[in-house]
């Protein structure tokens, strides 16, 4: 938008376009149509009052909770140790007060039932109470005393909010948690954001506001359009908990101004969608550099010490696992042997990270004449991107699907982890010729080592289709933490043991 544009009043009294044809996921009016119509504030709807109603609900249900958690705390370690009677009740007190206006702050509903935050926010008090003890305290472990008080109180807290996200705990206490969201910006972005959010079930979108250059259409992907960009400080309906706006740059420093203020006033949260995607949360930084707030995106894979530390982990793990997996890949060997012709082990050329190729090794599952069988076959293929997989293959063996179902014809492949070609977790490794087929997107597959499991393992492996897989394997590149890689271990034995997507 231009500056003298922005300079103009704002219509106040804007021009509705008729429904006409649908264009572009939504319906575009023609603006010799147009009628004139006011477009005052939405007003509240006795449905926009009973979610306010659930919300103010909610914020005093755990505050009574906090209340009820903090006495009990306060009274249990007085009755332990009564010499640390005062300092036991204000520790508790400051605690209370510490939550409230945590609460008071919040002006979501998810943000009180947010357990990583609440968590974060309980882990800063824990070590502050356990500052003040060692300071003020008169026993021998005073640090522990206050850890112990304070960490309970902390656990009683956060479980009291995991209570509040199950959805029978929600109609008991007849709470409502969902937010109503309002989306701003040009139509793709709107449309895409539309697609994406439409299966978050904590999310109602219940109107958008488009760009004046998108033709004014009457509504995108079933969604009403509210006005435009330029107008949604003076258009916000009533009872809207959440302004999630993609491009802010079109409505200009003094627009987004009056919507902040508009936004207070009417008790909503002001949302940046950023461009980014396929990003998590743990990665981003918010900062000031002058008037303008940055986004730090964090490296999402491991780097330095933390890349060698990955690699000495996975060596270690691997040569460990393979020397309590021999027997097994042993019985499988002969059991391979004895029920086909062919070898019992198979060699496979497969590309690593950077595009580096490498010999992977798994015990054979399929005739020895598969590759000569392939041609026959590919018309049945049930993929794309260059990989052929069906769910039938006539190619495997009785024991060679056995063996899939279990995953125990991966087994060989800890001696490539061992060897350093292969990572106990990343994307599955891929085929030379599929990597010739990769876009920039997939090509990103390669920016770390294959994994003998992976998030697309425990994702439905050979149920999703090439573009969910691609989707997963790069998800996975881009934001690798410790933590996730212990959760997808968990994650590979259950899909081990319930056989989903093995064939």
């Amino acid at each position: 938008m231009s500056s003298a544009a922005m300079a103009q009043p704002v219509v106040t009294e804007p021009t509705l376009v008729a429904e006409t044809e649908h264009v572009d996921g939504g319906d575009v009016g023609s603006p010799e149509d147009a009628s004139i119509l006011p477009f005052p504030h939405l007003p509240s709807s006795p449905d926009d009052a009973e979610r306010r109603s659930g919300f103010r609900r909610t914020r005093t249900l755990l505050w009574v909770a906090d209340g009820t958690i903090a006495a009990v705390g306060a009274a249990v370690a007085a009755v332990v140790n009564n010499h640390h009677y005062p300092l036991t009740v204000a520790m508790a007190a400051l605690w209370l007060g510490y939550m409230t206006i945590q609460h008071t702050r919040d002006g979501r509903i998810a943000d009180l039932t947010d357990l990583r935050r609440i968590a974060s926010i309980n882990i800063n008090f824990v070590l502050f109470a356990a500052v003040v003890a060692i300071f003020f305290g008169e026993s021998e472990y005073p640090g522990r005393w206050a850890v112990g008080v304070t960490g309970s109180m902390a656990l009683f807290a956060i479980g009291a909010r995991w209570a509040l996200t199950k959805q029978r705990v929600r109609r008991w206490f007849k709470l409502s948690l969902d937010e109503r969201v309002v989306i701003v910006g040009d139509l793709e972005s709107v449309s895409r954001t539309i697609t994406e959010w439409a299966g978050i079930e904590e999310l109602t979108i219940v109107g958008v506001f488009v760009s004046e250059s998108d033709g004014r259409p009457r509504s995108v992907k079933g969604i009403e359009v509210l006005g435009t960009v330029g107008e949604v400080a003076d258009r916000i309906p009533a009872g809207v908990d959440i302004v999630a706006v993609h491009d802010v740059d079109k409505l200009g420093g003094l627009q987004l101004a009056k919507l902040q203020w508009e936004l207070e006033a009417l008790g909503a949260q002001l949302s940046i969608i950023t461009p980014v995607t396929n990003t998590v949360e743990a990665r981003a930084t918010v900062r000031r550099a002058g008037r303008r707030l940055i986004v730090d995106l964090a490296h999402g894979r491991p780097r330095g010490a933390l890349a060698a530390l990955k690699c000495t982990f996975d060596r270690c793990v691997a040569a460990v696992l393979l020397l309590l997996a021999l027997p097994v890949i042993g019985a499988c060997a002969l059991l391979v042997k004895f029920t086909s012709s062919g070898p019992a082990f198979f060699k496979q050329v497969r590309v690593r990270e950077h595009g580096a190729t490498f010999t992977m090794y798994k015990l054979r599952t399929m005739t020895v004449n598969a590759e000569a069988q392939l041609a026959e076959l590919l018309e049945q293929n049930e993929v794309g991107g260059g990989l052929f997989k069906i769910k039938l293959d006539p190619r495997i063996t009785p024991i060679g699907a056995w063996l899939r179902r279990l995953s125990l014809d991966e087994l060989p492949q800890l001696w490539n982890v061992i060897k350093g070609d292969m990572s106990l977790i990343g994307p599955r490794p891929a085929l030379p010729l599929e990597v010739q087929a990769y876009d920039d997107w997939a090509r990103r597959r390669l920016a770390v080592k294959p994994g003998l499991t992976g998030l697309w393992q425990v994702s439905g492996r050979s149920n999703l289709s090439y573009t969910e897989s691609v989707r997963i394997d790069s998800d996975y590149v881009d934001n690798w933490r410790f933590g996730r890689d212990l959760a997808i271990v968990l994650r590979t034995v259950k899909a081990v043991l319930t056989r989903e997507g093995a064939h």
